[in-house]
């Protein structure tokens, strides 16, 4: 994520087939950098509780309060990420194999090697990811449902 943001800033003129794609870049890498840093402000917040139990019995309380508040950003950041994701993928595949250079008669028509395969890596690796992640959970419900199946028989 940062060094989406920091390609984002560095060719932020350098791809004027598709300006969009450095934007891409440095917008979600700074959201993507501050949903890094809210998860580790909460794993420290919850560290520094007494226990878990203590939690849950402050839902009505101020401690409460930061756990809504913290899943509804968790929640709005996510979605946001991921909408961003799908744009950047449009802006990225809307110009399949760009020129790397810019010629005398079109110097508008070229985008930087480096930015569009990096782009390119992002885009397949995050969605390689969501399959995993989509994958394990559907072998997670395979396990408990079969789980689930035996003690039933056992009775």
């Amino acid at each position: 994520t940062f060094y989406s943001c920091i390609s984002g800033v560095k060719y932020l003129d350098e791809c004027p087939l598709e300006p969009r794609i450095p934007i891409y870049h440095l917008v979600g890498g700074c959201f993507g950098a501050l949903k890094i840093a809210l998860a580790l402000w909460r794993t420290i917040q919850l560290r520094h509780q007494e226990s878990v139990d203590n939690l849950y019995e402050a839902v009505g309380s101020e401690r409460g309060l930061t756990t809504r508040t913290y899943r509804s950003m968790n929640i709005l950041l996510s979605l946001f990420l991921l909408t961003w994701h799908i744009l950047g993928s449009v802006w990225v595949m809307g110009i399949w194999k760009p020129r790397f250079k810019p010629l005398l008669h079109r110097p508008n028509q070229w985008c930087e090697r480096s930015l569009y395969f990096f782009s390119i890596a992002v885009i397949v690796g995050v969605y390689a990811l969501m399959v995993l992640v989509l994958m394990g959970f559907c072998c997670l419900s395979l396990v408990y449902r079969s789980s689930t199946a035996r003690r039933r028989a056992n009775r």
